[in-house]
């Protein structure tokens, strides 16, 4: 998607370059669809900003970022799958996370209700959004037997792949096995042509690759509070509305699987990798609020901070209001807590540690 940006005001624009943007205002005309999406800009002093993180940073963290920066980067593992295999997901990914790698799977990402009711039914934005995160990854591991034609949605996944990353695939014919078929780039060409009939093929061209090919579409790291992953479909939503793809680390990355079988160190580094991979970040918290909700965010929050401010201060980087994208709790205007206490805290920004909603 291509935007055209001119003054105006609703997302308030956090470069991690940081110093005060006295009532600069933009818009973004999405000129994909004539949705016209404000944003309010102001920025922080960048100093302030750097020391603030870094006083809030443990020791143990920067340690982890440390070795992050001096490390090479780990693999990230599209995982193509059937749909209808949805109950095997936390199989999928843990067989990925056990190879020593990151595992990115388009469910966990994207969330199949949310992104297909925004994007209202049509499969061909919604698979947009797949085919992002297939480049988005390093490796592609496919799911399904490599004898079989398998769903359109993976045969487009793979004839992308093939075509604009030049790589091979793994096929993984039994989620609960440890037997992976490994196919270079030759061999899954071969795969492509005697699977694909020739009008299958061409269809999936037409209706969906050529014109994915056609148009730029980004991806967009969503940072948030830990104790915030209950509103993270908000920011998703917002991410589709202005077509952008999301990269939602505490959707993609299951935090139970890291905490049970690898560490909260590796569950950091790996969404370090994500943010490293992704085109902007969304910072979103409760922006009438603002110090206190930078003040109280969890570690892995503020780690990012701290890489985009010293490792790519080139990134974008906004700020979302949860307010304006909709999550009710934090629109002031209305009232969401059963009671005044509640209520208060909200307003004054007590409650954000909390998980009483």
């Amino acid at each position: 998607m291509h935007f055209r940006k001119i003054l105006s005001s609703t997302l308030m624009i956090f470069c991690l370059n940081l110093s005060f943007v006295a009532n600069a205002k933009t818009i973004e005309f999405d000129t994909s669809n004539h949705m016209e999406h404000e944003k309010k800009v102001s920025t922080l002093d960048i100093t302030s900003c750097r020391e603030k993180i870094e006083k809030l940073l443990t020791e143990d963290t920067k340690k982890i970022i440390k070795e992050f920066n001096s490390e090479p980067s780990k693999n990230v593992v599209y995982t193509s799958f059937d749909g209808d295999d949805m109950n095997h997901i936390l199989e999928i990914c843990k067989k990925v996370l056990d190879d020593n790698k990151i595992p990115l799977n388009p469910e966990m990402a994207l969330g199949y209700y949310v992104s297909t009711n925004t994007l209202g039914g049509n499969k061909t934005a919604v698979m947009t959004d797949c085919l992002t995160l297939t480049l988005f990854a390093d490796k592609l591991w496919v799911y399904g037997d490599n004898n079989k034609l398998l769903s359109e949605g993976i045969m487009a996944e793979i004839y992308l792949w093939n075509l604009i990353k030049g790589k091979g695939s793994t096929f993984v014919p039994d989620t609960y096995s440890n037997k992976k078929i490994h196919l270079n780039y030759k061999e899954t060409l071969e795969y492509l042509e005697d699977k694909m009939e020739s009008n299958f093929k061409d269809e999936i061209s037409k209706n969906l690759l050529d014109k994915y090919k056609n148009n730029e579409h980004k991806t967009v790291y969503i940072g948030a509070n830990f104790v915030n992953f209950k509103h993270i479909d908000w920011a998703r939503i917002y991410a589709y509305q202005n077509d952008i793809c999301p990269i939602s680390p505490q959707n993609i990355l299951n935090y139970y699987l890291y905490k049970n079988f690898k560490s909260e160190k590796e569950y950091l580094k790996d969404r370090l990798t994500l943010l490293k991979k992704s085109d902007k970040y969304w910072l979103c918290l409760d922006e009438s609020n603002f110090e206190k909700e930078i003040s109280r965010l969890d570690q892995n929050t503020l780690a990012e901070l701290y890489v985009l401010n010293n490792l790519y201060p080139e990134k974008e980087v906004e700020i979302v209001d949860w307010g304006k994208i909709g999550v009710p709790k934090y629109n002031k205007l209305t009232k969401w807590a059963l009671t005044t206490k509640e209520q208060e805290e909200i307003i004054n920004g007590v409650s954000a540690l909390k998980n009483n909603d």
